[in-house]
């Protein structure tokens, strides 16, 4: 979204690919959203960020913006921390889509409670047989060591399960290579998966070292090929209200999870001055708590995106399927699949102030050469 996620993480990547992520931006992000977020209309949270340097000293600062670019908080790197200043950019600027941030290279995998376990996803299923296999032609590979992997990876995670595993084999196929997994205990795989069909499940493998600091939490979900269920009037309103009384077009249900209060909804909003927006919404304790703000640019009288999707009938396509839903220290974090123009993104998005950042991503291709 933004033409749909993956116009977004393309011209992250090719654009901010020199780029580097101070760790002191990777550190201090939360207090930075926390600051600039503070009493903003939700529709006016951060969404854009930028290195450029705006006191002339030669060091470029961290600014970050809303979807309007109507504030704009920008702070200069000390260090290891961020300080706000009162300068802020005054020519024209790159900026790039906040939620992509951790897509920058120099990202400090190790000072990240998630990121320094690499979570892998499996994304060829077959429950019968207890085989689960993750292929590395989906992976971003920054972080990836296979040696290790094969080792140490040995914990399947789906919703709130956590499995204990092994590595059965390893396949090269010209030059991807296919690393399998099977439960140790293969009556596991009954139970983790009952009710689910292959194709409806992407669980990750993880060490065991990654249960120190994540906890997997029990919720329902929808389900590929359920009918979808809509938000109650009570939960569209609370979402209508928040976003300043926006009109509603259409909500699908995502997930609920009973321990921490939370449901998820992907919420399509009515056009206004040729700008749709699509929101991944989480409510908890009767208000929205958390939100994806994706702004869709529209063409031919408000119908189309700029991808050329029907604005009001295929968006939800693109809504994400959580398949974990974590709790960390550092966040909350889902565990998603997510479908994009020519394949399906597997990814990691944190809870991060009042807002979800995708932390890390994958990528399987799909669409034919």
């Amino acid at each position: 979204m933004k033409k749909l996620f993956l116009s977004l993480l393309l011209i992250a990547g090719w654009t901010v690919a020199a780029l580097a992520m101070p760790t002191a931006v990777q550190r201090d992000l939360p207090m930075a959203l926390e600051l600039f977020n503070h009493e903003k209309p939700f529709q006016m949270h951060a969404y854009w960020y930028c290195f450029t340097d705006v006191d002339g000293d030669g060091i470029d600062e961290f600014s970050v913006s809303d979807y309007r670019n109507e504030y704009t908080y920008t702070f200069k790197i000390d260090g290891n921390n961020l300080k706000q200043i009162g300068t802020d950019p005054t020519t024209d600027i790159n900026w790039q889509p906040l939620f992509n941030i951790y897509s920058l290279e120099g990202r400090d995998a190790n000072i990240d409670i998630t990121l320094k376990h690499r979570p892998l996803a499996l994304n060829d299923i077959n429950i019968a047989r207890n085989r689960f296999t993750t292929d590395n032609e989906t992976w971003n590979t920054e972080g990836v060591d296979v040696g290790k992997m094969k080792r140490t990876y040995n914990r399947i995670i789906f919703k709130p399960h956590v499995g204990n595993a092994k590595f059965v084999s390893e396949k090269a196929t010209g030059k991807s290579g296919r690393f399998t997994f099977a439960l140790t205990d293969a009556a596991v795989a009954r139970k983790m998966f009952r009710g689910y069909a292959d194709t409806q499940t992407t669980p990750f493998i993880v060490p065991q070292a990654w249960l120190n600091d994540h906890t997997p939490l029990n919720f329902t979900r929808w389900l590929t090929g359920e009918k979808e269920k809509s938000a109650t009037p009570d939960a569209a309103k609370i979402i209508s209200d928040f976003y300043g009384g926006r009109r509603i077009i259409a909500t699908k249900w995502l997930a609920s999870c009973s321990v921490n209060e939370r449901h998820f909804y992907q919420v399509l909003f009515a056009p206004q001055n040729g700008l749709g927006l699509v929101a991944t919404v989480c409510i908890a304790e009767g208000e929205v708590v958390s939100a994806y703000n994706d702004w869709q640019p529209l063409t031919d009288g408000n119908k189309f995106t700029e991808s050329g999707l029907d604005y009001s009938k295929e968006i939800f396509f693109y809504a994400p399927q959580i398949m974990a839903m974590v709790a960390t220290p550092a966040g909350l974090e889902l565990y998603v699949r997510w479908n994009s123009l020519e394949g399906i993104h597997y990814s990691i998005w944190r809870e991060i102030d009042s807002q979800w950042i995708q932390i890390q991503d994958d990528y399987q291709y799909l669409a034919p050469f």
